[in-house]
């Protein structure tokens, strides 16, 4: 510092986070953070900073009230990916219940240990980002930094009484439509001249700051008619920055008892500041020997 804007604030510690600290770093920060979910520990071992661990952790701890069981699950499970991996199981808690956090948790368990280091230091990112929101009211005024996952937290233009929140309702309402994902796909076997049905699609969004930290924004099957509809929460806005969508076309493969050359097939593609309140809709054309996409409507 001293820093006087909100973008010089964020682009500052990103750089620092992605690019200036080493593995050890990481390592070193994660170890400053409890278990989720562990009240004792909590109390104990992270005095500092028990206020933000416990607001952070308040919707799932209250989900969680009088529920043993998930309690009981949490620990259980946050114990098995510790000898997994070696560190603790880190998660943008905020928003999310008990129920949602073992989930991921038990999601995240089948992953390696490398992809588990870039998935911490991601939620840890979403962590740090929210807490210079709190520390640094003045350059937040609305309260967000657009931190969190694109398919979690609401950008701020989102929140109630927000004006740009409520120019993209109105839009949608002269549109004569609800509120869907904002991202959407659907693929077509051009092969055969059919949809491709039960294919497993995943979104993900670069870190800002990052050159290769995929941050996961949210899965889809596509139905029968190989459209994917879910992605995403049905929301009039969508973070802006550089998306990846990936087709498990093996999987396709597979299924139809055909053999292709790609197992996976990715896009990459980019949203803009302006075009927050836009609807982007991502296709892949698919055959055993090649691919293509546009933007569709």
């Amino acid at each position: 510092g001293p820093f006087t804007t909100k973008d010089g604030l964020l682009g500052a510690c990103r750089d620092a986070w992605w690019n200036g600290c080493n593995v050890n770093d990481w390592f070193e920060a994660f170890t400053a953070h409890p278990r989720i979910g562990d009240v004792s520990e909590l109390a104990k071992k992270f005095a500092s900073t028990a206020d933000l661990c416990s607001n952070e952790q308040s919707a799932a701890m209250e989900s969680a009230a009088g529920n043993k069981e998930v309690l009981a699950e949490l620990k259980e499970w946050n114990d098995k990916y510790f000898d997994k991996n070696g560190f603790i199981f880190i998660i943008f808690a905020t928003g999310k219940t008990a129920e949602q956090v073992l989930g991921f948790l038990k999601e995240r368990y089948e992953n390696t240990c490398a992809q588990e280091a870039v998935n911490a230091a991601i939620e840890q990112m979403k962590i740090t980002e929210l807490r210079l929101v709190k520390l640094f009211p003045n350059f937040f005024p609305e309260g967000e930094a657009g931190v969190g996952s694109a398919g979690g937290s609401p950008p701020k233009e989102e929140k109630k009484g927000g004006i740009l929140a409520r120019t993209g309702k109105i839009l949608a309402h002269i549109a004569g439509a609800d509120l869907k994902s904002p991202i959407t796909s659907h693929i077509l076997d051009i092969a055969n001249g059919k949809p491709a049905y039960q294919v497993p699609i995943k979104l993900e969004r670069l870190m800002p700051g990052s050159k290769d930290a995929w941050d996961l924004v949210g899965k889809d099957v596509t139905n029968m008619d190989g459209r994917s509809t879910k992605l995403m929460a049905p929301s009039a806005t969508v973070l802006p920055g550089v998306y990846k969508i990936s087709f498990d076309t093996r999987f396709y493969e597979q299924l139809t008892g055909t053999t292709g050359f790609y197992p996976h097939a990715s896009i990459v593609f980019e949203i803009g500041e302006h075009q927050i309140h836009q609807h982007f809709h991502v296709p892949l054309l698919y055959s055993p020997f090649g691919y293509s996409t546009y933007r569709g409507s």
